[in-house]
């Protein structure tokens, strides 16, 4: 079942449940420049686009934000594009060079740590993100206004009871899990400069968003 929550104001959330407690998310910012952060799977796209809908129409997409190259990520790009051509991807110099070899032609605009790009009132901020498996340079983006961190595959809430949003305490919630950065020198890195962020909210990628607020 795909169901759409908004979050904060401009922010929502869309959200499939799996069997086992598992589920994924995509977000949706609306501003000047309306942008979905991950497409879904293949098989996922006709639900969330019905969700995605409900909000905005897809024509009036200009960026798809992809953490990293993985199905849940961007298998669906295919699918946006073929409503929106115009649509420009965000994303890292390798999944760039993914999109291409898999034949998901794109206009990318690469992004790199430490770059900002402004959305219109809000502006997202990029950090290195080492994804799994071959440890591929991915990204994160942090959202400013709000304070929100797309966290991709880091801190995976399982269950859904409670609703959209989970409340819980910063240093519980910014540890990564060793299995979600397998070398010790990145993961640190990767955690250092996540908690040196001033972040309300994550909008995970698996899972409930976690409301850091005091």
């Amino acid at each position: 079942m795909t169901q759409l929550d908004e979050i904060t104001t401009g922010l929502y959330r869309i959200n499939t449940a799996m069997g086992g407690g598992f589920s994924f998310n995509q977000f949706l910012i609306l501003d000047e420049k309306n942008t979905l952060v991950h497409t879904g799977s293949a098989p996922q796209f006709s639900s969330i686009l019905e969700k995605l809908s409900e909000v905005i129409n897809p024509s009036d997409l200009s960026y798809i934000f992809v953490s990293h190259f993985e199905s849940d990520e961007c298998g669906a790009l295919g699918e946006f594009l073929k409503l929106n051509p115009a649509i420009t991807v965000l994303a890292s110099a390798v999944t760039a060079r993914q999109l291409s070899g898999f034949g998901m032609p794109a206009k990318v605009e690469t992004v790199k740590p430490g770059e900002s790009l402004s959305l219109g009132q809000r502006e997202l901020r990029f950090i290195s993100y080492p994804s799994e498996m071959h440890l591929w340079e991915g990204v994160l983006a942090y959202e400013s206004k709000d304070k929100v961190l797309f966290s991709s595959d880091l801190f995976v809430v399982r269950g859904s009871e409670g609703g959209p949003i989970h409340k819980i305490g910063a240093a519980e919630a910014l540890t990564i899990n060793p299995r979600s950065i397998l070398a010790d020198e990145a993961r640190q890195k990767c955690e250092d400069e996540i908690k040196a962020l001033d972040i309300s909210l994550v909008a995970v990628g698996h899972g409930p968003v976690l409301d850091l607020t005091p």
